[in-house]
Order: structure tokens, then sequence, then C-alpha cells
């Protein structure tokens, strides 16, 4: 009756364990003894259903990575542990192809509880998901995207979402179209071709 009670009340109220933020366990512990067997150079990887995770540690932390692998699937989730006790640090989510980090991102405890939020998205008013709208209309593929970025430029006073599309990579070569999107209106504000010598 209790379990049947806690399975209404997830339902309904949401679970209290998990993120409704990012669907992370709150409570969910880094699997070190998995990572000290599977790390080769403080990384290892392995696939999770239609998704690849990558584990690895970084300045007394350690960080997991769950990457779809639809190419047409952009949004990605970073869960950070602590090194001592290993629970949930920060989680929140970030794109392929330029690892910007967007949306709303939490913050917890050694304890486990929540610390703080952070709103990534507050200072850019198109989010990512508006922008694949826009990106369709203008006829950009996303599984073609080859570099995703959102900068504030302080001297226009703009934000701006970047995206980079690889048209050919052949010998020290490299054609890009590099589309430039107002990140508070979604209008399209350049266009442009550019091909760059690659220093191998």
């Amino acid at each position: 009756m209790t379990s049947l009670l806690f399975l209404l009340a997830s339902l309904f109220l949401g679970n209290p364990f998990v993120s409704t933020l990012t669907g992370m366990d709150k409570d969910e512990k880094f699997d070190l003894e998995y990572f000290k067997k599977h790390e080769v150079g403080g990384l290892c990887s392995y696939q999770e259903g239609n998704n690849t995770i990558r584990l690895f540690d970084f300045d007394d932390v350690y960080v997991k990575q769950i990457e779809p692998d639809d190419p047409d699937e952009m949004v990605c989730t970073q869960v950070t542990y602590y090194g001592e006790t290993l629970g949930v640090k920060e989680t929140g989510k970030y794109l392929k192809h330029g690892e910007t980090e967007i949306g709303v991102w939490e913050s917890y405890n050694q304890d486990g509880t929540l610390d703080h939020t952070e709103d990534l998205d507050e200072d850019y008013p198109i989010s990512w998901y508006q922008l694949v709208d826009i990106l369709k209309e203008n006829e950009i593929v996303l599984s073609e995207i080859d570099s995703i970025s959102r900068y504030y430029d302080e001297e226009q006073d703009s934000v701006y979402w970047s995206i980079i599309i690889l048209l050919k990579n052949e010998g020290d070569k490299r054609e890009e179209m590099i589309y430039i999107f107002d990140a508070r209106t979604g209008n399209l504000i350049k266009k442009e071709s550019m091909v760059h010598n690659v220093l191998w």
C-alpha cells in the first residue's frame, strides 16, 4: 500500500528524489568502482540504450556525460559528483558540438540538499528549443551541424546564436557555412561561407 501511495504521489506531485530539470536521481552516486576498472587515461565510455555515456575525473570531481547517439538530437546531460562523497554536485544540459551549456543548472550541497539554481537561458530569449524550429524554417539540417555556440556582443549589446555547417574538408582546406541568429528575435542576421587553411 505504501509503495502504491508513493507511486501515485510521484505521478501527481513529481518524484522528490529526481531532479525536475534533468530527470537525474539526486541521490545517485558516481560509480567509482566501474570507472577505476575501465578508465584509460582518466576517461571511459560505454553505450547505454541510445546514448553514449562518458565518465572522467576533473579537478577533484567526477563527471558523467550522457550524449544521445541520434545525430538530430543535440541536447546532452552532464552530472558532476563530489570527489569525496561521490554524491551529485551539479547537473544540467549542454549541446553537442561546442558543449554550450543551456537551461537551468542545479547545484547541490554534499548532504544532497539543493543549494541553488542558475538559468543560463535568462539572457537568451530565443532558447535552443525555439532555435531548432527556426533552423528548420531556414532548411538547416541538424545532423549536418558542426558547431553550436552563443555569445554576447558587448559593443552591440546584442546576443547571438552561431551555427556552423561543415561543407567540405579536403586536404588543408576547410569550407564552412556560418549562420548568425539574433538570440532575442530569432532573425537570421548573417549567412556566410568561409574557407580556412587547416594547419596539421
